[in-house]
């Protein structure tokens, strides 16, 4: 049995179980299966994130019981989910102590009661396996439906790099349990609201390819957010347009923040090369095929340094000039 399980069986106090800003569905799927667990064996837990729950994940059951971070309130426990660390809850988390359940190479670590698989699709795979040890029968379809949720996201609804059985087994798993994957696959893919569809128009705009179709990148100005009535957080899968380009080896969106000169990054790969390098450059991180940071400095600026970054690493990866 998991080091995490019997330390959560015989943990008395206040649980706060939360997640990276900029929320994604397998950071949120996961905070919600193991809050819902917990309930259910009794504990005192809650579950809190720094941003807005994204609206294509308002579905997800429990979801209306998220709070917000920071808190002034103090737990005993802490558990940051799908994170590097804790620092990437983008503020401050009051805990006597911290464990870490992720599938992300590097991070922090706290303890023996850290569970990081990094070789698992998603860190709802992760959580999915301590409850299965745990108790598999107390997974009920709600659970089931936030860890699935996580999975096919994750995966790319099963096309990225790290999909191997295991993903099959658990969403075979899961489906068993209640899921029903076309209705999760409707509220996650299909419920674009109007004003996103704009949004996504204004970025197609921006749409270029450097240095023969190798890379592809689109720009997300804070004028579009704006001129549109749209968030951050609706850009979910917008860089998974240039990542379709045939020929494009590295996907990037370049996303304004609201701090003048800041720049949010997603890039995405199709295997060949590891995105996951690029983003650690930066000072971010991921995975092989997915990974983020954040770059300082003028549009023009940003995009010099980023394409560069990537032409270097094509041509270091694939051991060819670009």
């Amino acid at each position: 049995m998991l080091p995490i399980i019997n330390k959560l069986k015989n943990h008395k106090g206040s649980i706060l179980i939360f997640t990276h800003e900029n929320p994604d569905a397998d950071g949120i799927g996961s905070m919600l299966a193991l809050y819902r667990f917990l309930k259910k064996k009794g504990k005192d837990v809650d579950i809190a994130m720094k941003d807005d729950l994204p609206y294509v994940l308002n579905f997800l059951p429990d979801s209306d019981k998220i709070k917000k971070l920071p808190t002034d309130k103090k737990y005993d426990l802490g558990i940051i989910v799908d994170a590097a660390g804790t620092f990437r809850a983008g503020t401050d988390v009051n805990a006597d102590e911290f464990i870490r359940i992720d599938h992300h190479i590097g991070g922090e670590f706290y303890g023996g009661f850290d569970c990081v698989d990094t070789t698992a699709p998603s860190t709802t795979y992760v959580v999915a396996n301590i409850l299965r040890d745990w108790d598999e029968e107390a997974i009920d379809k709600e659970i089931a439906t936030n860890l699935y949720t996580g999975l096919i996201t994750d995966t790319g609804s099963f096309r990225h790099n790290n999909v191997d059985e295991r993903s099959f087994e658990l969403a075979e798993f899961l489906v068993k349990k209640g899921v029903d994957p076309a209705y999760v696959a409707k509220m996650v893919f299909e419920r674009n609201k109007p004003n996103v569809i704009n949004l996504l128009q204004k970025s197609l705009s921006t749409l270029k390819t450097y240095d023969n179709g190798k890379i592809a990148g689109m720009i997300v100005e804070r004028d579009f957010l704006k001129e549109t009535g749209t968030k951050e957080e609706d850009t979910e899968g917008f860089v998974n347009y240039p990542r379709s380009i045939d020929g494009v080896d590295v996907a990037f969106l370049m996303i304004e923040r609201e701090e003048p000169n800041t720049w949010r990054v997603s890039l995405r790969g199709k295997g060949d090369i590891d995105v996951r390098k690029i983003a650690t450059y930066f000072g971010g991180g991921g995975h092989r095929d997915a990974a983020g940071c954040r770059i300082r400095g003028s549009k023009e600026e940003v995009l010099e340094k980023l394409v560069g970054k990537i032409k270097e690493e094509i041509e270091k990866q694939k051991g060819v000039t670009v």
